[in-house]
């Protein structure tokens, strides 16, 4: 539908599986799944770039679950500690939401706690990639240890207008068509009203949150390496919008182009993957 991005474009610097989630991904913990301290993949504080897999924390899109990353782990193998992460306080009709995202944002460092004290990578997709560069930008600010690489997908560069600005004014099944078009609801659960109304007030929130992100912040290019994914073919972020990222770090900047849409990571699960693998391999092997 847009213009695609070239494949790659860089920039040199300038100086165990995941448990079944509810629909709702309920929870006060950020963490979705306890690290066992006997290590090893899926279990204890990985060693990162001292040897041993890499833990990468996974932060989901608006209205979704940790199940997002479900089949993460066995994709990425053993050199990676997948944690998929749960946003704190979070519940069905958007509570959360009504905080703030510097508020929500100060939570979930805090409720991560020594899990950024070690090598870490943060990969988000769509709002779970707001939710980590303002993660990443608030640890910069306050001169705390950064991601090895903040990794973000599906999502405009942050001093960006939000691509689903409007959504909150729709109706209900407006919103409901308009998930069911690009992919991020199957048409079989529209049968579904119990689960649906509560599915699209959590959206509906979200989707607001994103959306009054840029008002009165200020946006500093980041000193770690960002690597940015986009769809080829996502009806909601131009490829512009995604190459605008580049204004935001300067530790590196890469912009990773993919087959498919918004969900690219499971519309073209060997390309994403075998590219997402490529940038950690590296670390977990140094």
């Amino acid at each position: 539908m847009f213009r695609q991005p070239s494949d790659p474009v860089r920039r040199r610097p300038a100086g165990g599986a995941p448990p079944p989630a509810g629909a709702c991904n309920q929870g006060r913990s950020a963490v979705a799944q306890p690290l066992d301290p006997g290590g090893g993949p899926g279990g204890g504080f990985n060693e990162g770039v001292d040897g041993g897999p890499v833990t990468l924390l996974g932060l989901h899109p608006a209205g979704g679950s940790t199940a997002f990353f479900s089949g993460w782990q066995r994709a990425l193998g053993e050199r990676v500690n997948l944690v998929p992460v749960r946003i704190p306080g979070r519940d069905p009709a958007g509570g959360h939401c009504r905080q703030g995202l510097p508020r929500l944002v100060a939570e979930l460092e805090r409720d991560l706690g020594p899990l950024l004290e070690r090598p870490y990578l943060l990969y988000g997709h769509s709002m779970g990639a707001l939710l980590a560069y303002r993660l990443t930008r608030r640890r910069a600010e306050h001169g705390r240890r950064l991601p090895e690489r903040l990794l973000v997908g599906a999502y405009p560069a942050p001093h960006l207008p939000h691509p689903l600005r409007r959504a909150t004014r729709l109706t209900d099944a407006e919103l409901v068509s308009w998930l069911v078009d690009f992919g991020s609801l199957p048409a079989a659960l529209r049968a579904d009203t119990s689960w649906l109304s509560e599915r699209i007030a959590l959206v509906r929130a979200e989707i607001g949150l994103c959306a009054g992100d840029s008002e009165g912040f200020t946006h500093r290019p980041l000193p770690c390496p960002v690597e940015v994914f986009a769809g080829r073919d996502d009806p909601l972020v131009p490829a512009a919008d995604v190459a605008a990222w580049a204004e935001h770090a300067d530790g590196g900047f890469a912009l990773h182009s993919v087959p498919g849409g918004h969900f690219f990571p499971r519309e073209s699960k060997d390309a994403f993957f075998g590219r997402l693998g490529g940038l950690i391999a590296p670390l977990a092997a140094a």
